[in-house]
């Protein structure tokens, strides 16, 4: 390895995180594999993350993890804007997972990375959150050491934003909704800070998802209109890059992970009334249970895996492309209508069935 000038930090070649990589291996090691079969691709693209350029350097650094569900009844869900769509059950459980680091110098601030299984953040929750945890940790977190993220799953409780815009289809603040993601961003926050030690490491390392495995540009038409000189600087239309963070002990024992893949919690459409995760949930789940093992229920375990959000604009994990439900057609490309009419246009894939397509395209991000 060699060091990187200015950044205390070691550029490190060879094998990968052995927590994953080899499960991947394990799990398809004496299986039937066929070209372009799931086990050989998840072979082949953990072989390219082991040898893509990773960072590494020693830190304090926790994980935690709390639930967050809130709601589950006569509230509506955030996201596809349908006032009509509103919750009555649940299909997974949100969860809220905390990541703390800081460098191990003397005085050294530390940073706290919130993955939550909703929309997206808010300026409210935000406020509150940070309100709490300075209670827990005087002078500690802040909003300018503090980072909520929100998978952008469109199956979550409404009613927690402070824009008036956004509270139309729930018909304004819902008190519950805001009081489960409170809670459960402060608590995954304080047990990922009072778990966390000096002396493990923090590996970074990149791979790339296949064209059309696990996304999909939504809005084609729109991206041509981009300049050509622009679009010439990029193979295609979609961000196919994967970004992982992992945090292990000094023995390499597993702690936690933070993996950015661009692709929007939409697997599931709108005409769904239960909570749910999507795909990135679903990835964050599966993973967690092969750290953790089967018999570990979601949030009881040790190891804390986030699949998070990115710049996943105008990518879908509907990777089928988009159907008329009218006619089995194809949607208009450039207005996404049927006949002029929006409402039979829906995203399609991997499976006919959404639930599906959300355990699909989570286990493609989890494997890769």
């Amino acid at each position: 390895s060699a060091r990187i000038p200015g950044t205390g930090m070691d550029r490190a070649t060879g094998s990968g995180w052995r927590g994953a990589m080899g499960r991947t291996a394990m799990r398809c090691q004496g299986k039937r594999t066929r070209r372009g079969g799931a086990c050989s691709l998840a072979l082949t693209l953990a072989l390219l993350l082991v040898q893509a350029p990773r960072l590494s350097w020693a830190a304090w650094a926790g994980a935690g993890i709390a639930d967050m569900t809130g709601p589950a009844a006569d509230v509506n869900l955030m996201g596809y804007a349908v006032p009509q769509q509103v919750a009555g059950g649940i299909h997974t459980r949100l969860w809220a997972r905390a990541f703390v680091m800081a460098d191990e110098s003397p005085g050294a601030t530390p940073v706290a990375f919130v993955s939550v299984d909703n929309g997206m953040a808010s300026y409210a929750v935000t406020r509150e959150a940070i309100a709490r945890l300075d209670k827990l940790f005087p002078g500690v977190y802040s909003d300018r050491n503090l980072c909520i993220s929100g998978t952008h799953t469109h199956s979550s409780p409404a009613g927690f934003l402070s824009n008036v815009l956004f509270q139309i289809t729930s018909l304004g603040f819902v008190p519950e909704t805001f009081e489960a993601y409170v809670t459960g961003i402060v608590r995954a926050v304080q047990r990922a800070h009072e778990s966390a030690k000096a002396g493990r490491s923090l590996r970074v390392a990149r791979g790339e998802m296949p064209r059309g495995y696990a996304s999909i540009n939504r809005s084609p038409s729109a991206y041509r209109n981009n300049p050509a000189g622009e679009r010439a600087l990029y193979a295609g239309d979609t961000d196919l890059n994967m970004t992982q963070l992992v945090i292990e002990e000094a023995d390499g024992t597993p702690v936690g992970l933070i993996n950015w893949f661009a692709v929007h919690g939409t697997s599931i459409p709108n005409t769904n009334s239960l909570l749910s995760g999507d795909n990135k949930g679903y990835a964050s789940h599966i993973f967690e249970h092969w750290v953790n093992g089967d018999n570990v229920a979601t949030g009881k375990g040790r190891f804390v895996a986030a699949f998070a959000a990115t710049n996943l604009g105008d990518i879908s994990p509907n990777v089928n492309g988009t159907v008329c439900t009218n006619t089995g057609k194809p949607c208009d490309e450039v207005h996404s209508t049927c006949g002029g009419k929006n409402e039979y246009c829906r995203g399609r894939g991997p499976s006919t069935d959404p639930f599906e397509s959300t355990a699909i395209i989570g286990r493609r991000q989890a494997e890769l």
